[in-house]
């Protein structure tokens, strides 16, 4: 309703007293750029924090493997160990179940290996060389699964576990993290952190055979998990590192003309020359006069 209408049914003009909502105007210029975020408080998709990270860390990984290390040299067994440690596992899954209806990614992934381990215990026998590289043979199918995700899923395993860790259920955060996915550059870190993460894991499978091969049982239980650990620590640095670096690039970055290979040298190299570009970029002088 125009002006005009509005002093027809009895209204001042220049008021609008009803119907449709003025068109906006528009300049000619480009929307601004806008991160994916949550309306409500400004939450932006990304790494987990670690305040985020850390129930699921302790809860699901920490106390059960600490379990499994401190009750193995006192059941006589691999088998009663796995078992044993399994059971705060499984209680943290199904508590986040309960409570969520989601299922904790972390915790899931150590009770999967907790049963696979139980399984190859049973079914390989006592072998001392079978029970120390059954954890590495579980690393690495997983590192190949994530490898072979980016190629044949919709998209990597990376993305979703790291979804369920900084989103959690909400289904506001969820989107917004899923928009990450329509950004190219975005897909390229995405493809970036799943290879990082795919080759690590599956490196350090072969770093624990190495020693499972050359280090007598005792010692190498002693160092296996301190090998994981930089491993695992060395990846999680990264990733944080990433997509921090990333977010920081983002709006200069969709300005870029990302190849559909994401995840490959081709788009690290598309970043190095928007730094490159940006670092070019000079403010002139000021005119003394």
């Amino acid at each position: 309703m125009t002006a005009v209408d509005a002093a027809a049914v009895g209204g001042e003009p220049g008021e609008v007293t009803g119907g449709e909502p003025p068109p906006e105007i528009t300049t000619g210029e480009p929307a601004p750029f806008v991160f994916p975020h949550d309306h409500r408080d400004g939450w932006e998709p990304g790494a987990p924090s670690l305040k985020a990270l850390g129930p699921s860390a302790i809860f699901g990984a920490l106390i059960p493997l600490g379990v499994y290390y401190l009750v193995r040299r006192y059941v006589g067994g691999d088998a009663p160990a796995l078992a044993i440690a399994g059971i705060p596992a499984a209680l943290w899954v199904s508590v986040e179940w309960i409570r969520q209806r989601r299922i904790d990614p972390i915790g899931a992934i150590v009770l999967f290996g907790f049963i696979a381990g139980l399984i190859a215990s049973y079914a390989l026998g006592g072998s001392a060389f079978v029970l120390k590289v059954r954890d590495s043979a579980f690393t690495s199918m997983f590192g190949v699964a994530i490898l072979v995700s980016h190629y044949v899923g919709k998209r990597p395993i990376t993305f979703y576990i790291g979804r369920a860790l900084s989103a959690g259920d909400d289904p506001i955060r969820r989107e917004a993290f899923d928009g990450l996915w329509e950004m190219p550059p975005a897909r390229v870190l995405f493809g970036i952190i799943n290879t990082a993460w795919g080759v690590g894991l599956i490196i350090d499978a072969a770093a624990r055979v190495l020693l499972a091969l050359v280090l007598p049982t005792g010692p190498f239980l002693a160092v296996s998990p301190v090998v994981s650990g930089v491993f695992l620590g060395g990846l999680g640095a990264f990733t944080f590192w990433i997509s921090k670096w990333g977010r920081n690039q983002a709006e200069s970055a969709m300005d870029a003309d990302f190849p559909e290979g994401a995840g490959t040298v081709r788009g690290m190299r598309h970043y190095r020359r928007i730094n490159k570009a940006a670092a070019a970029v000079t403010v002139p002088a000021e005119n003394p006069g």
